[in-house]
């Protein structure tokens, strides 16, 4: 059983889970995804069957000469589509079995090298936002098992290069194309349609040149399947724009991506992945426009059961020989590689899918003896739908539709189709480091730096898991960054009276010497100052105020806190209250208040006769009386200020006569 789960997150929204089962069909898979049921292909009538004949180069008619081939064993010849000028579908009214008869009789006729039934192709992802959750591009905290492309955009962001995705089509999405409505635009350029089956595109039409995915959504075993949007998701893993204040980057953020469609909601045929191949390296194909921007890697997230097709092998020789590089998905069966085209196909990296914690995926085939694994890369490790770990999940661009298209969001997947597009991105970035490498020399430097991955032979995963910083490195022969470093932290402590207006420090000792240190003083969660100080004010009595204090270098942090809690300050008397005037029964005297530090908010006045407080003597003027004859009177001045104890102060007494 295989089976398709994703996680969705559309922007500003809540998480939502759906999770689905399907048994594998054969066929060409999007890895992960659950394969459709088989339908009407809709370019063959029931009874009709497609056979893919490969004849010699230098044919004056390789059309003609095709179906002269079968029709001379007894083929009944209903249509001929030339695909390259090796390449052609010749359709015949007969069942598949009897497809094959003839194609093995038609193998023996000069000048033809195969005769192949065509053979279904699929998506290839156990399909199931938001930069802090892409674990699979960086080497974090979360996991030491990305592919660490942020330490090679300093050199190599993916300028210049162009990656086909050969896939379902794409979705508008403001991270790949910067707009909601247009399929071309940002980091995507011009592509193609190849799907050959009316039906099975969704758009009424056979070749044509646009790529848009119409969804993929079918019905299987009489369950609707939603759309799978595979093509957006794959695209945005490799190309999604960064620093544009979204969600999501790709690995190579500068690239360009080039989305060329063969999967529709019949998968797609064998012989329309060859074209793909073909037109996607920049050679020609039959009745199509030639490509105005070959690329130089091309990512198929995408397989089928069996040995690896003539057609396709043809078209992976051609465009390797073109200079393209072709990545391409190991298959989600947990099966040798040898079971599965193209990933068994010659010349091409084939990639495994790895987790977080750098093990292989439990779904991922693996390489053997006969056909070894080339590289692996994260593809996620999810176990079921409703797994709610982001780091099992693959995270990039989506469609909230469920069938046809709706609007751009986020969601996470997870199988070998999210782990090939990882190494397309760090091939691009390899080459916009140095656009003059061969085929050869990118998948030398490829698999000579990638790092081991977890309890997993180089023969079943490969080389290892990419390593985007050493790969742009090598490529530039730029000198490895030396190992990082991470900080230590100790003897956290604030220094100065923890009282309103006496500023409080921070310090702290800090390895090694060149480690940046970063302060952070909060007072019930609120930020009240970025400094190493802090002087606390009136509102602050009675609260806890907490200064943290965080140690960086090389990529790694760590951090501690010390907390103090505020207490009232004392106002301190600059000069005594003075009574003046003149000091007779019948005159009336009057208070100078004094001078504090800081000036208080409120003055409070009380005279008092030789120092008994006098009644309603309160305010800054009083009127001496009979009663005051002889005796001496001051004045007590009391203020107050918020955060600031209260504080008095008594003037120098007068005799009154």
């Amino acid at each position: 059983m295989s089976w398709g789960a994703r996680m969705v997150s559309g922007e500003g929204t809540d998480m939502r889970r759906h999770v689905w089962t399907a048994a594998v069909t054969a066929g060409l898979l999007l890895f992960g995804l659950p394969a459709p049921l088989a339908h009407a292909d809709g370019q063959a009538d029931p009874g009709q069957t497609t056979i893919v004949v490969t004849v010699e180069p230098h044919q004056g008619d390789p059309a003609a000469a095709a179906s002269d081939a079968i029709t001379e064993v007894g083929g009944e010849v209903t249509k001929v589509v030339p695909i390259t000028d090796t390449t052609v579908a010749v359709t015949v009214d007969a069942t598949t079995s009897q497809a094959e008869q003839l194609g093995e009789a038609a193998e023996t006729q000069d000048g033809v090298v195969a005769a192949e039934p065509s053979r279904k192709v699929y998506p290839t992802s156990t399909d199931d936002t938001l930069y802090d959750y892409l674990w699979d591009l960086n080497n974090g905290a979360d996991s030491t098992y990305g592919v660490n492309a942020e330490d090679a955009w300093p050199t190599s962001t993916g300028t210049g290069v162009v990656v086909g995705v050969i896939d379902t089509g794409i979705t508008a999405h403001p991270d790949l194309t910067a707009s909601s409505s247009a399929i071309v635009g940002g980091n995507v350029v011009a592509g193609y349609d190849f799907i050959t089956s009316p039906t099975s595109a969704g758009d009424g039409g056979g070749w044509d040149d646009d790529p848009t995915d119409e969804g993929d959504y079918h019905t299987e075993n009489g369950t609707p399947v939603d759309s799978s949007w595979h093509g957006t998701h794959v695209s945005g893993t490799i190309a999604a724009i960064a620093n544009n204040g979204r969600d999501i980057a790709g690995v190579a953020p500068d690239a360009e991506v080039q989305p060329i469609r063969v999967l529709g909601r019949d998968g797609g045929s064998d012989y329309d992945v060859a074209a793909a191949i073909t037109w996607g390296a920049g050679l020609h194909v039959d009745g199509v426009p030639d490509n105005p921007t070959p690329a130089a890697v091309l990512n198929l997230s995408l397989g089928g059961g069996g040995v690896c097709p003539t057609s396709i092998q043809t078209a992976i020789d051609g465009a390797v020989a073109a200079g393209t590089i072709v990545v391409v998905a190991a298959g989600n069966d947990g099966s040798p590689l040898s079971t599965t085209f193209p990933a068994n196909c010659d010349h091409v990296v084939n990639v495994v899918a790895t987790g977080h914690d750098g093990t292989r995926s439990w779904y991922s085939n693996y390489g053997t003896a006969s056909v070894p694994a080339t590289v692996s890369a994260p593809g996620g490790s999810a176990s079921s739908g409703s797994d709610g770990d982001y780091r099992h999940w693959i995270w990039s661009t989506w469609n909230s539709g469920t069938t046809t298209g709706g609007s751009p969001t986020y969601t996470g997947m997870i199988g070998t189709s999210m782990a090939a597009p990882h190494v397309a991105g760090v091939a691009a970035l390899v080459k916009a480091a140095d656009s003059g490498l061969t085929v050869a020399e990118v998948t030398d430097i490829l698999t000579s730096t990638a790092k081991a991955s977890a309890g997993c032979s180089t023969t079943e995963c490969g080389a290892g898991i990419v390593d985007a910083a050493a790969a742009v490195a090598a490529a530039g022969h730029v000198p490895s960054p030396p190992p990082s470093v991470a900080p230590t932290l100790e003897s956290l402590a604030i220094s100065g009276s923890p009282i309103v207006g006496s500023t409080l420090t921070a310090s702290a000792s800090v390895t090694p010497s060149d480690a940046s240190l970063a302060w952070q003083w909060t007072i019930s969660g609120s930020v009240v100052s970025t400094s190493s100080s802090y002087t606390p004010v009136s509102a602050d009595v009675g609260q806890d105020v907490v200064v943290q204090a965080v140690a960086s270098h090389d990529g790694h942090s760590v951090s501690q806190t010390a907390s103090v809690r505020i207490s009232s300050a004392a106002l301190s008397l600059v000069s005594r209250p003075k009574a003046t005037g003149t000091f007779r029964v019948g005159h009336k005297v009057k208070a100078s208040k004094g001078s504090w530090s800081p000036t208080p908010a409120t003055y409070h006045y009380q005279w008092y006769r030789s120092g008994k407080k006098i009644s309603k003597a309160t305010k800054s003027t009083y009127k001496l009386t009979r009663s005051d004859r002889k005796k001496k009177i001051t004045v007590k001045v009391t203020v107050t200020l918020p955060g600031y104890l209260t504080a008095s102060a008594t003037s120098s007494s007068h005799k009154v006569k």
